[in-house]
C-alpha cells in the first residue's frame, strides 16, 4: 500500500511543481482553471511526466490499470484541497488525468496478444463514429416486494441486476430507478490505418476505440487523424450459434485522445532536417530542381510535372470575413493517349504526397468517394463511414481512369473540389464532413486517341460542370516524331539496363523522402502573402487576355481561372520558401494557366484561345456559324412546317457571309446532333420548333 501512495504523492507533487522550459507551472495553471472553464479532465504529456520521476515508467508498463487510478486519484485529491466547492458539486469518478504522448507507438498491424491489458499508443484515421449513448456505471434497483433500494455497480459494461433481494430474500425482477443511477457517456468508434503507414498491396487494418466520459466523446468526426493512448482489451468471439469461441476480439479502452488538426502533425524533423532544408530553399535553382524530382521515371511533360510540383505546395486556402471560404488546393486534369505515363504520374503523386489516396474510376462509387452509411450489426444503428476524399483530408486524392466512372458517381465529387466539403443525408444521419483534398484526376479519349479538332467535352464525355473545376487541363498527345522518339527509347531502355538516363533539365533531382519532407514544412510553416507586382501581372493578364476578344462572341477566360492563377502563383512562392509571392512566380502561373488554355481552348480555324470550347461542345465560332444557318432557314421556312431544299439552304447561308465548306460541315454536325433531320435526300428540317 504504501508504494501506491507514495506515487500518488508523487504525481501529486508533479501537478503542483511541474515547470516547463519557460519556467511557468503548466499543469498547476491548469488545475486552478478547471473550475472557472468547468473541465472535468487536464491532458498529461507522459514524457513530461517520466522526465520528473521515471518510477512511473515502470508503473505505467506493468500495472497499467493501477498508474491510470493513480493519476486520476491524486487529480482529485489536488482538487480537493485546492477547490472544495467545485469538486462537492461533482462526481468525483468523472474526473480524468488524461495520458498523452505515451512512448509505446504500435503500429496498428502490430498489435499482437502480448499487448493484451498493456498501455499501448496507436494513430489513424477516424473511420466511423457511433451516437454518443449513456453508460449505466452504478445502477439504482428497488425490490417490486418490499420496496428495498439496492445499489448495484456494472461491471465491464454489461447490465446486471441483483440476483435477489437482500432484505426480503425474494427472486424478483428489480425495477431499475434512473434518477437516483449514474451514468456515463460512451461512444464507439473505429480508427484504420493512415494512407501514409499503409504498406502497398495490403488491406488496411482497423480497430475499435471505446470513448467514455464527456470531455472526450464526440470531440472528433471521420476524417480526423487521431492519435489514441489506452489499455487494449479482448472482448469473446460469438458463433451463429450464439456460443462463445476461443478467439477473441481486441478494443482499446481509451484513456486520452488527441486530434491532430494539422495535415502534417506527423512530420518529425530533426535539426539537420532543418538545416539541409533551409539550404535547398536558397538554392537559386529550387524551382527546376524540384519539378525534376517529380516522375523521374516519365521522360519529358515539363510543364505537366511544374504544375504537379504547384498542386503538391499548394496555394493558401482564406476564410472571408463573412465566412465564405475560397479553397487554396488546386486541381489538376490529365487527358491523354494510352502510353503517355499518366497512371505512373498519379502513383508517383500518390506516394510522395502526405495523405496521398490512389484510386481507379471504374471501381469507385460515389460513396467510397464520399462517405457512407452503413449498419452496425452490432448496435442496429446506421453509422458513418468516410470514404476516399474525407480520408484524405488536407492531402491528394489521385483518380485514374476518371472517364470510366459512372457518371452518377462523379457528380459526387463536385462539392469536394470546389467547397472542400463532403455533405450527406442518408437513413436520418445528416452530416457535413472536411475533404480539403486537391484532386488529381487522368481520362483517356473516349476514342482511343485524342481528336486535336474536336473539343475536350467530344473528346472526354465529362461534362462541363467539371472541367471548369479544375485549375489546369492537361493533353498528352502521343505524336510520332523520330528524333523525340528515339529519346525516350533510348531513356526507357536506359532504366532498363539500370543506366542512369539524363535528366529532363541539368537539374539534379532530390529524393522523394527529402521532398515530402520539404513539402511538409512549406505547407506548415510558409503562408505566402501576394505582392502589389504579383497582383499587377496577374490582373493584367486576365484584362488583356479578355479585351482581345472585345467584340466578338468568344470568352477566353473566365473569373475561375483568375482564382487558379492566384493558387498557382502562392504555391510557386512556397517552393522557396519565400512569405511574397513575387513577379516571377506570377509570371510563372501565367505562363502554365496561358500553355494549358493553349491546348484545350485554341479554336484551330480562329487561331483564338476560346473557353467556350472548354464549356461546350461547340466555339463560339461555331456557334456564330450555327446561328446564321438557322436563321437562314427560318428565313426559308417561317412556320417550320414543310422541308427546305439543302442546296437553296447552303445557298442562302453563303449569301450571309458564310463559306460554303464550313456550312456543308456545320449542317452536317446539326444532322448528326438531331437538330436538324433529312426527311428524304436533299431535304432538309428543323428537329424540334
Amino acid at each position: 500500500m504504501s508504494s501506491y501512495d507514495e506515487s500518488q504523492e508523487r504525481f501529486e507533487e508533479f501537478l503542483r511543481t511541474y515547470k516547463d522550459d519557460q519556467g511557468n507551472l503548466t499543469y498547476w495553471t491548469r488545475v486552478q482553471q478547471m473550475s472557472i472553464n468547468e473541465e472535468t479532465s487536464i491532458p498529461i504529456d507522459y514524457q513530461e511526466l517520466i522526465s520528473f520521476d521515471n518510477v512511473f515508467l515502470t508503473l505505467a508498463a506493468e500495472n497499467p490499470q493501477k498508474f491510470i487510478d493513480i493519476v486520476n486519484a491524486a487529480l482529485v485529491s489536488v482538487l480537493r484541497v485546492e477547490d472544495p466547492d467545485y469538486i462537492s458539486s461533482l462526481d468525483t469518478t468523472v474526473i480524468k488525468a488524461r495520458i498523452t504522448n505515451y512512448t509505446d507507438h504500435i503500429a496498428l498491424r502490430a498489435i499482437r496478444s502480448k499487448h493484451i491489458g498493456k498501455l499501448v499508443h496507436v494513430s489513424g484515421i477516424m473511420m466511423r463514429a457511433s451516437e454518443v449513448k449513456p453508460l449505466l456505471v452504478q445502477a439504482m434497483f428497488q425490490c417490486r416486494i418490499c420496496d428495498e433500494k439496492i445499489p448495484q455497480t456494472q461491471e465491464e459494461g454489461r447490465y446486471t441486476e441483483p440476483a435477489r433481494c437482500p432484505l426480503c430474500d425474494k427472486k424478483t425482477p428489480m425495477r431499475l430507478l434512473p434518477h437516483e443511477s449514474q451514468f456515463r457517456d460512451w461512444q464507439k468508434v473505429r480508427i484504420q490505418e493512415s494512407p501514409d503507414e499503409l504498406p502497398p498491396g495490403q488491406m488496411p487494418r482497423s480497430v475499435d476505440i471505446i470513448l467514455e466520459g464527456e470531455d472526450i466523446v464526440d470531440k472528433s468526426r471521420p476524417g480526423d487523424l487521431v492519435k489514441v493512448t489506452g489499455v487494449l482489451q479482448t472482448t469473446p468471439d460469438f458463433s451463429r450459434r450464439g456460443g462463445k469461441l476461443a478467439t477473441f476480439n481486441v478494443f482499446i479502452e481509451a484513456n486520452g485522445v488527441e486530434i491532430s488538426e494539422k495535415e502534417y502533425e506527423q512530420l518529425d524533423l530533426s535539426e539537420e532536417d532543418m538545416k539541409q532544408i533551409q539550404e535547398f530553399s536558397e538554392d537559386p535553382y529550387v524551382h527546376e530542381r524540384i519539378v525534376a524530382s517529380i516522375a523521374p521515371s516519365i521522360q519529358g511533360h515539363l510543364s505537366i510535372k511544374e504544375s504537379i510540383a504547384l498542386l503538391l505546395f499548394g496555394g493558401v486556402g482564406k476564410t472571408l470575413p463573412d465566412g465564405t471560404r475560397l479553397r487554396g488546393k488546386s486541381n489538376i486534369l490529365l487527358i491523354g493517349d494510352p502510353g503517355t505515363g499518366k497512371s505512373q504520374i498519379l502513383k508517383f503523386v500518390a506516394g510522395l504526397a502526405a495523405r496521398g489516396l490512389y484510386t481507379s474510376g471504374k471501381g469507385t462509387t460515389a460513396a467510397g468517394l464520399t462517405a457512407a452509411v452503413i449498419h452496425d450489426t452490432e448496435s442496429g444503428a446506421m453509422t458513418l463511414e468516410a470514404g476516399a476524399l474525407v480520408l484524405s483530408d488536407q492531402g491528394i486524392a489521385c483518380i485514374d481512369e476518371f472517364d470510366k466512372m459512372d457518371s452518377n458517381d462523379r457528380t459526387a465529387i463536385h462539392e469536394a473540389m470546389e467547397q472542400h466539403t463532403v455533405s450527406i443525408a442518408k437513413a436520418g444521419i445528416i452530416a457535413t464532413l472536411n475533404a480539403r483534398t486537391s484532386i488529381l484526376a487522368a481520362a483517356n479519349p473516349v476514342y482511343g486517341r485524342y481528336n486535336i479538332a474536336e473539343t475536350p467535352i467530344k473528346n472526354t464525355d465529362l461534362p462541363f460542370t467539371i472541367l471548369s473545376r479544375f485549375d489546369l487541363i492537361w493533353i498528352m498527345i502521343d505524336t510520332i516524331n523520330e528524333e523525340s522518339d528515339r529519346e525516350i527509347a533510348q531513356f526507357i531502355l536506359n532504366m532498363h539496363q539500370t543506366k542512369k538516363p539524363k535528366s529532363d533539365t541539368a537539374m539534379p533531382p532530390v529524393t522523394p523522402i527529402f521532398l515530402k519532407k520539404y513539402i511538409g514544412y512549406a505547407n506548415r510553416y510558409v503562408i505566402p502573402q501576394l505582392t502589389v507586382e504579383a497582383v499587377e501581372e496577374i490582373e493584367n493578364f486576365y484584362v488583356d487576355f479578355r479585351k482581345n476578344a472585345e467584340g466578338g462572341d468568344t470568352v477566353p477566360i473566365t473569373a475561375r481561372q483568375l482564382e487558379s492563377l492566384v493558387r498557382l502563383a502562392e504555391a510557386r512562392a512556397k517552393m522557396a520558401l519565400r512569405s511574397q509571392v513575387t513577379k516571377e512566380d506570377a509570371q510563372a502561373a501565367v505562363r502554365l494557366m496561358y500553355e494549358s488554355l493553349h491546348m484545350v481552348a485554341l479554336d484551330r480555324t480562329t487561331g483564338k484561345i476560346d473557353i467556350d470550347r472548354l464549356v461546350s461542345s461547340m466555339s463560339a465560332d461555331q456557334r456564330g456559324s450555327v446561328n446564321k444557318i438557322m436563321s437562314a432557314l427560318h428565313d426559308l421556312d417561317p412556320d417550320g412546317t414543310s422541308s427546305v431544299d439543302r442546296d437553296v439552304l447552303v445557298q442562302k447561308a453563303v449569301s450571309m457571309g458564310l463559306a460554303k465548306e464550313k456550312v456543308e460541315e456545320m449542317i452536317d454536325k446539326l444532322l448528326t446532333d438531331g437538330t436538324l433531320f433529312a426527311p428524304r435526300d436533299g431535304k432538309i428540317r428543323e428537329a424540334k420548333r
